[in-house]
């Protein structure tokens, strides 16, 4: 499983009742604001239409992020599905892209916002093979092949410089996707 459906859960419970709570004000609002007949009592009614126009694109901002969860999450769920079906563990991102329908820049730059959110677990982007290793498959004497990483586990680290948790390979070293400095993964410990 790839798919953090409990984030994913969470999440959308948040912005589901968030939605829910601001989509009737905001319509009145919206409402208020373009009926002509409320301003003509006022003394700066063009003062008061922007107000409400003002509160009614606030009170809209939830329902937006809604529907933005609900397409990140759409597309999450279709990663897990292809990702589910991998059977070595290395799954090249041109590959995902074409699967997925999308260009490979595009694709990668989801794919990295996922992982990052916490939506996407048990995979990692590596930068310089431009493929998603998943760290339940990779590394299984039947799937080593030449150019792939050694049968190492992921371990747990904090970037030195900007704090970002991160899963890297024991005894290797990489580069932070979020500052670019350099990371040094420690040795498994027996």
């Amino acid at each position: 499983m790839y798919k953090n459906s409990r984030k994913i859960t969470i999440s959308l419970s948040v912005w589901t009742t968030l939605a829910i709570l601001f989509i009737i004000p905001a319509v009145a609002l919206w409402g208020i604001s373009f009926d002509t007949k409320i301003y003509d009592n006022f003394d700066n009614p063009i003062g008061y239409r922007l107000s409400y126009l003002f509160f009614a694109v606030l009170m809209t901002i939830p329902f937006v992020m809604f529907w933005i969860k609900m397409i990140q999450f759409v597309l999450v769920s279709r990663m897990n599905d292809i990702l589910s079906a991998d059977e070595d563990g290395f799954v090249p991102v041109a590959e995902l892209a074409k699967s997925m329908g999308m260009p490979e820049a595009k694709m990668i730059k989801k794919t990295n916002n996922a992982i990052r959110k916490g939506y996407l677990i048990n995979c990692n982007y590596s930068m310089s093979q431009k493929a998603l290793l998943l760290s339940d498959k990779i590394g299984a004497p039947q799937t080593q092949r030449p150019g792939m990483p050694e049968n190492r586990p992921f371990v747990g680290v904090s970037c030195p410089c900007c704090a970002a948790s991160l899963k890297i390979r024991a005894n290797t070293q990489g580069t932070c996707p979020f500052c670019g400095r350099l990371i040094i993964g420690p040795p498994v410990k027996n």
